[in-house]
């Protein structure tokens, strides 16, 4: 009996002290939590996040044409949120004008500015030092005949108009040369029988209709191959394709039509499109006269281009109303087929076409030349 008492407090030393360092370590837990709990409730609140202002700018509108020696007018918007617009910072052409202030109107001299693509930039600060921007383009053209500095001649002795547009060097005229810059002739074909069975891989020329009327105002029609005189197909800028073209003169790739349609007011995503694209830049590019049903453009650009409509296996079609020129690019491993630019009577922007179920149209059409300055 003595043995199994001695057991008993034996065994009941060992719960009580088992119970006294559980009770330590409960004790120590809450301590714990309390010191987290109040370290935590006496922290410092922490400063909400600055939100960036909105800045905008409402005009010009981004793509705008206008005259050296306009006054433009450039406004914007801008607020911010959570406090308020404390700067807006313009510049033009990445070149700081200064600070505008409310209600944020410039009013931009452009006199004695270069024709081309220019930029305009606003940054908007607020008190927290939170940043917003806007960026627009805008076209300035030259006035009036200053457009038209300079010429250039074939090898038959025809002079053409030239104008700078942005960069490049463009003729104002379609190409009518018989020969290419070595002398050599280029093959006239008049019948429809003999067009039609024409291979895509053959040089030709015509007039529209066979009449050297209409080739006194609309220039010649060429397939492809006799565009680029033997030349292989680029898509570089500059094409390097001088082709049919005078000397220092070459036929533009796509990319270089894509760089003139972007310097008129397209986007890289509207001009990478195919079917009618942009807004009014092939109107920027048609004669103000000529073309049908009151058709005509503004000629913004001075590209100065005529309704002289285009040949297709045999026939001609779309005098008066159309107008299609080639590129030295041809189509992807498509080799009959080449990328051209179509203008219209019924349309404002510029054309870039399927044919069939692909892009481009057969090399042995008969469109018009621009050929473009080195």
């Amino acid at each position: 009996m003595n043995e199994f008492h001695d057991m008993n407090r034996k065994d009941l030393c060992i719960f009580l002290k088992r119970f006294n360092q559980l009770s330590y370590m409960i004790v120590a837990i809450s301590m714990m939590s309390f010191f987290l709990i109040s370290v935590s409730g006496c922290s410092k609140t922490e400063k909400p996040i600055n939100e960036s202002p909105a800045c905008h700018i409402t005009s010009p509108e981004p793509g705008s044409t206008f005259e050296q020696g306009t006054e433009i007018t450039i406004s914007a918007i801008a607020e911010d949120t959570d406090g308020k617009i404390t700067e807006i910072v313009l510049y033009i052409d990445g070149s700081r004008v200064g600070s505008i202030s409310f209600p944020y109107n410039f009013t931009w001299n452009t006199e004695g500015e270069y024709s081309g693509r220019h930029t305009i930039k606003i940054i908007a600060t607020d008190e927290e030092g939170g940043l917003a921007f806007d960026e627009i383009e805008i076209i300035i053209t030259k006035q009036g005949s200053e457009w038209e500095t300079d010429t250039v001649t074939d090898y038959d002795g025809n002079s053409y108009r030239t104008i700078r547009i942005g960069q490049q060097w463009w003729m104002a005229e379609n190409l009518k040369t018989t020969h290419f810059s070595d002398g050599s002739e280029i093959p006239l074909v008049e019948s429809s029988a003999n067009w039609s069975n024409l291979h895509y891989s053959e040089k030709a020329y015509c007039y529209y209709d066979n009449s050297q009327t209409n080739a006194i105002s609309f220039g010649a029609l060429y397939t492809w191959a006799a565009a680029m005189n033997g030349a292989v197909t680029s898509e570089m800028n500059p094409s390097g394709v001088q082709g049919i073209c005078p000397c220092e003169w070459h036929l533009p790739s796509d990319a270089e039509w894509i760089e003139l349609e972007m310097f008129l007011g397209m986007s890289f995503s509207e001009a990478d499109a195919f079917g009618w694209r942009g807004t009014d830049e092939g109107d920027k590019m048609k004669t103000t006269s000529g073309w049908v049903q009151d058709g005509n453009g503004t000629n913004a650009s001075g590209f100065s281009a005529l309704p002289a409509g285009q040949r297709v296996l045999g026939p001609f079609i779309g005098l008066g109303e159309m107008s299609l020129f080639w590129s030295s690019t041809e189509y992807v491993n498509i080799t009959y087929l080449a990328f051209n630019r179509t203008l219209s009577y019924q349309h404002s922007g510029v054309g870039w076409f399927r044919s069939s179920h692909y892009y481009g149209y057969p090399k042995n059409f008969g469109f018009s030349v621009r050929c473009i300055k080195n």
